[in-house]
Protein backbone atom coordinates (compact mmCIF):
# COMPACT_ATOMS: atom_id res chain seq x y z
CA UNK A 1 0.00 0.00 0.00
CA UNK A 2 1.73 3.43 -1.28
CA UNK A 3 1.99 5.87 -3.79
CA UNK A 4 3.05 4.72 -7.23
CA UNK A 5 3.63 6.58 -10.66
CA UNK A 6 1.43 5.15 -13.69
CA UNK A 7 1.50 6.04 -17.24
CA UNK A 8 -1.44 6.50 -18.84
CA UNK A 9 -2.98 8.66 -22.01
CA UNK A 10 -2.52 12.25 -21.89
CA UNK A 11 -6.04 12.79 -22.15
CA UNK A 12 -7.29 10.44 -19.46
CA UNK A 13 -9.93 11.71 -17.47
CA UNK A 14 -10.70 9.27 -14.82
CA UNK A 15 -11.89 11.38 -11.71
CA UNK A 16 -9.00 11.62 -9.51
CA UNK A 17 -9.82 10.15 -5.73
CA UNK A 18 -11.97 7.27 -6.85
CA UNK A 19 -11.40 4.18 -7.45
CA UNK A 20 -10.25 2.98 -10.87
CA UNK A 21 -13.15 0.56 -12.83
CA UNK A 22 -11.36 -1.96 -13.55
CA UNK A 23 -10.01 -3.07 -10.36
CA UNK A 24 -13.88 -3.23 -8.74
CA UNK A 25 -15.90 -6.45 -9.16
CA UNK A 26 -18.93 -5.52 -11.88
CA UNK A 27 -22.10 -5.03 -10.11
CA UNK A 28 -23.44 -7.87 -12.00
CA UNK A 29 -21.22 -10.70 -10.28
CA UNK A 30 -22.08 -9.59 -6.97
CA UNK A 31 -24.30 -12.70 -5.46
CA UNK A 32 -27.44 -11.28 -3.44
CA UNK A 33 -26.91 -11.96 0.48
CA UNK A 34 -28.43 -15.23 1.97
CA UNK A 35 -32.08 -14.72 3.66
CA UNK A 36 -31.06 -17.36 6.40
CA UNK A 37 -27.93 -16.54 7.64
CA UNK A 38 -24.71 -13.46 7.38
CA UNK A 39 -21.34 -15.81 6.94
CA UNK A 40 -22.59 -19.22 5.77
CA UNK A 41 -23.66 -21.15 9.23
CA UNK A 42 -26.49 -21.66 11.38
CA UNK A 43 -27.66 -19.31 13.96
CA UNK A 44 -26.45 -22.52 16.23
CA UNK A 45 -23.48 -22.74 15.19
CA UNK A 46 -22.54 -19.10 15.46
CA UNK A 47 -23.44 -19.45 18.98
CA UNK A 48 -21.18 -22.36 19.18
CA UNK A 49 -18.12 -20.57 18.18
CA UNK A 50 -18.85 -17.70 20.25
CA UNK A 51 -18.66 -20.22 23.09
CA UNK A 52 -15.57 -21.66 21.52
CA UNK A 53 -14.18 -18.16 21.78
CA UNK A 54 -14.44 -17.75 25.21
CA UNK A 55 -13.07 -21.11 26.06
CA UNK A 56 -10.05 -20.32 24.18
CA UNK A 57 -9.87 -17.02 25.97
CA UNK A 58 -10.06 -19.10 29.69
CA UNK A 59 -6.39 -20.57 28.17
CA UNK A 60 -5.15 -17.12 27.15
CA UNK A 61 -6.26 -16.19 30.55
CA UNK A 62 -3.36 -18.44 32.19
CA UNK A 63 -0.94 -16.47 30.45
CA UNK A 64 -2.19 -12.96 31.56
CA UNK A 65 -1.99 -14.67 34.67
CA UNK A 66 1.54 -14.90 34.60
CA UNK A 67 2.18 -11.94 33.11
CA UNK A 68 -0.03 -9.53 35.64
CA UNK A 69 -2.57 -8.75 33.58
CA UNK A 70 -6.02 -8.62 34.68
CA UNK A 71 -8.88 -10.93 33.66
CA UNK A 72 -10.02 -9.61 30.08
CA UNK A 73 -13.75 -7.35 30.79
CA UNK A 74 -15.31 -9.94 28.34
CA UNK A 75 -15.22 -12.79 31.24
CA UNK A 76 -14.95 -10.62 34.21
CA UNK A 77 -18.36 -8.87 33.08
CA UNK A 78 -20.02 -12.12 32.29
CA UNK A 79 -23.37 -12.49 34.06
CA UNK A 80 -22.93 -15.64 35.72
CA UNK A 81 -18.97 -15.93 36.31
CA UNK A 82 -17.38 -18.47 39.12
CA UNK A 83 -17.28 -16.35 42.57
CA UNK A 84 -15.28 -16.91 45.72
CA UNK A 85 -16.93 -16.53 49.38
CA UNK A 86 -16.32 -12.70 48.98
CA UNK A 87 -18.41 -12.65 45.48
CA UNK A 88 -15.38 -11.83 44.04
CA UNK A 89 -15.12 -13.61 40.02
CA UNK A 90 -12.56 -16.34 40.07
CA UNK A 91 -9.75 -16.58 37.64
CA UNK A 92 -9.49 -20.23 35.47
CA UNK A 93 -6.73 -22.63 37.20
CA UNK A 94 -4.30 -24.09 34.81
CA UNK A 95 -6.24 -27.35 34.45
CA UNK A 96 -8.13 -25.48 31.67
CA UNK A 97 -5.01 -26.13 29.59
CA UNK A 98 -5.29 -29.84 30.17
CA UNK A 99 -8.86 -29.29 28.54
CA UNK A 100 -7.96 -27.05 25.71
CA UNK A 101 -4.76 -28.91 24.85
CA UNK A 102 -6.87 -32.16 24.09
CA UNK A 103 -9.46 -30.72 22.46
CA UNK A 104 -7.02 -28.21 19.81
CA UNK A 105 -4.59 -30.71 19.68
CA UNK A 106 -1.88 -28.16 20.76
CA UNK A 107 0.10 -28.33 23.56
CA UNK A 108 0.20 -26.06 26.45
CA UNK A 109 2.78 -24.16 25.79
CA UNK A 110 1.59 -23.09 22.20
CA UNK A 111 -1.78 -22.18 24.25
CA UNK A 112 0.22 -20.19 26.55
CA UNK A 113 2.31 -18.45 23.74
CA UNK A 114 0.74 -14.81 23.84
CA UNK A 115 1.30 -14.10 20.19
CA UNK A 116 -0.75 -17.39 19.45
CA UNK A 117 -3.86 -16.99 17.16
CA UNK A 118 -7.77 -18.03 18.70
CA UNK A 119 -7.90 -21.77 18.48
CA UNK A 120 -11.71 -21.05 18.78
CA UNK A 121 -11.97 -22.86 15.23
CA UNK A 122 -10.20 -26.37 16.51
CA UNK A 123 -11.93 -26.16 20.04
CA UNK A 124 -15.58 -25.99 18.37
CA UNK A 125 -14.89 -28.49 15.35
CA UNK A 126 -13.63 -31.18 18.16
CA UNK A 127 -17.18 -30.37 19.86
CA UNK A 128 -19.11 -30.98 17.10
CA UNK A 129 -17.03 -34.08 16.38
CA UNK A 130 -17.53 -35.27 20.01
CA UNK A 131 -21.87 -35.17 19.23
CA UNK A 132 -21.18 -37.65 17.03
CA UNK A 133 -22.03 -35.20 13.75
CA UNK A 134 -19.67 -34.40 10.72
CA UNK A 135 -18.16 -30.82 10.95
CA UNK A 136 -18.11 -29.90 7.31
CA UNK A 137 -22.37 -30.34 7.27
CA UNK A 138 -23.13 -29.41 10.59
CA UNK A 139 -24.08 -25.64 10.88
CA UNK A 140 -23.58 -24.82 7.40
CA UNK A 141 -26.40 -22.85 5.73
CA UNK A 142 -28.64 -24.93 4.07
CA UNK A 143 -29.80 -22.03 1.70
CA UNK A 144 -26.40 -21.24 0.60
CA UNK A 145 -24.31 -24.06 1.33
CA UNK A 146 -21.73 -21.87 3.23
CA UNK A 147 -21.22 -19.02 1.26
CA UNK A 148 -22.94 -16.51 2.49
CA UNK A 149 -24.86 -15.39 -1.17
CA UNK A 150 -27.00 -16.67 -3.09
CA UNK A 151 -26.29 -16.52 -6.83
CA UNK A 152 -28.68 -13.85 -9.20
CA UNK A 153 -28.13 -16.67 -12.12
CA UNK A 154 -26.51 -19.93 -12.95
CA UNK A 155 -22.83 -19.94 -13.06
CA UNK A 156 -22.39 -16.09 -11.84
CA UNK A 157 -19.97 -17.44 -8.78
CA UNK A 158 -17.77 -19.34 -11.47
CA UNK A 159 -17.88 -16.24 -13.21
CA UNK A 160 -16.62 -14.08 -10.49
CA UNK A 161 -13.60 -16.23 -9.79
CA UNK A 162 -12.59 -16.36 -13.73
CA UNK A 163 -13.47 -12.33 -13.30
CA UNK A 164 -9.46 -10.62 -13.32
CA UNK A 165 -8.99 -6.84 -12.73
CA UNK A 166 -7.44 -4.50 -15.53
CA UNK A 167 -5.31 -1.98 -15.38
CA UNK A 168 -5.70 1.69 -16.62
CA UNK A 169 -5.47 1.89 -20.20
CA UNK A 170 -0.78 2.50 -21.46
CA UNK A 171 -0.10 6.01 -22.81
CA UNK A 172 2.43 9.02 -22.78
CA UNK A 173 1.21 10.16 -19.67
CA UNK A 174 2.55 10.54 -16.08
CA UNK A 175 0.56 10.42 -13.12
CA UNK A 176 0.40 9.22 -9.38
CA UNK A 177 -2.04 6.86 -7.99
CA UNK A 178 -2.50 5.85 -4.26
CA UNK A 179 -2.81 2.06 -3.33
CA UNK A 180 -3.80 2.11 0.00
CA UNK A 181 -7.47 1.56 -1.83
CA UNK A 182 -7.82 -0.56 -4.87
CA UNK A 183 -6.21 2.26 -6.22
CA UNK A 184 -6.97 5.35 -7.65
CA UNK A 185 -5.58 8.55 -9.34
CA UNK A 186 -4.54 11.35 -7.22
CA UNK A 187 -3.27 13.87 -9.03
CA UNK A 188 -3.48 15.35 -12.67
CA UNK A 189 -1.77 13.75 -16.05
CA UNK A 190 1.52 15.57 -16.82
CA UNK A 191 3.35 15.50 -20.52
CA UNK A 192 6.27 14.82 -18.99
CA UNK A 193 7.95 13.07 -15.06
CA UNK A 194 9.11 16.92 -14.80
CA UNK A 195 5.76 18.03 -14.57
CA UNK A 196 4.90 15.49 -12.28
CA UNK A 197 7.58 16.33 -9.73
CA UNK A 198 6.66 20.19 -10.14
CA UNK A 199 3.09 18.93 -9.48
CA UNK A 200 4.09 16.82 -5.94
CA UNK A 201 6.62 19.87 -5.13
CA UNK A 202 4.31 22.55 -5.41
CA UNK A 203 3.60 24.16 -1.68
CA UNK A 204 0.02 23.94 -2.46
CA UNK A 205 0.02 19.93 -1.49
CA UNK A 206 0.36 20.72 2.28
CA UNK A 207 1.30 17.78 4.23
CA UNK A 208 2.17 15.93 0.87
CA UNK A 209 4.73 18.10 -0.48
CA UNK A 210 8.27 17.13 -0.86
CA UNK A 211 11.44 18.89 -2.24
CA UNK A 212 11.77 18.06 -6.41
CA UNK A 213 14.69 16.31 -6.13
CA UNK A 214 12.98 13.59 -3.92
CA UNK A 215 9.74 13.67 -6.38
CA UNK A 216 11.96 13.36 -9.23
CA UNK A 217 13.76 9.73 -7.95
CA UNK A 218 10.77 8.80 -6.37
CA UNK A 219 9.06 8.88 -9.95
CA UNK A 220 12.18 7.49 -11.39
CA UNK A 221 11.32 4.17 -9.16
CA UNK A 222 7.69 4.34 -9.71
CA UNK A 223 6.86 3.17 -6.22
CA UNK A 224 6.72 3.49 -2.63
CA UNK A 225 5.18 2.52 0.84
CA UNK A 226 2.68 4.88 2.28
CA UNK A 227 4.84 5.23 5.16
CA UNK A 228 8.36 4.19 6.90
CA UNK A 229 10.16 4.33 10.36
CA UNK A 230 13.75 4.15 10.68
CA UNK A 231 15.48 5.27 14.03
CA UNK A 232 17.15 7.76 11.61
CA UNK A 233 13.99 9.61 10.74
CA UNK A 234 11.27 8.65 12.60
CA UNK A 235 7.90 7.88 10.81
CA UNK A 236 8.44 9.60 7.41
CA UNK A 237 6.64 9.54 4.04
CA UNK A 238 7.47 6.26 1.67
CA UNK A 239 8.15 8.79 -0.91
CA UNK A 240 10.68 11.13 0.94
CA UNK A 241 12.18 7.81 2.04
CA UNK A 242 12.31 6.56 -1.58
CA UNK A 243 13.32 9.70 -2.84
CA UNK A 244 16.12 11.21 -0.67
CA UNK A 245 19.14 9.42 -1.30
CA UNK A 246 20.65 10.29 1.91
CA UNK A 247 17.50 8.98 4.24
CA UNK A 248 18.68 5.80 5.60
CA UNK A 249 17.65 2.64 3.99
Amino acid sequence: MGREVRRVPLNFDWPQNKVWEGFLTPDRLHEDRCPDCTRGYTAAAEWLQVLASRMDMLGSDIADQKRGRPLHPWLAQDSYPPNDAQYQVVRPSEDILDLLAGLTGQDKGHLLNPLRGGDGYRIARKIVEAAGLDPKAWGVCHACKGHGSIEKYEGQRAEAEAWEPTDPPEGEGWQLWETVSEGSPISPVFDSADGLAGWMSDPAQGDRWVPQDVAAKFIDDGWAPSFVGTPATGLVSGVEWVGNPTTEQ
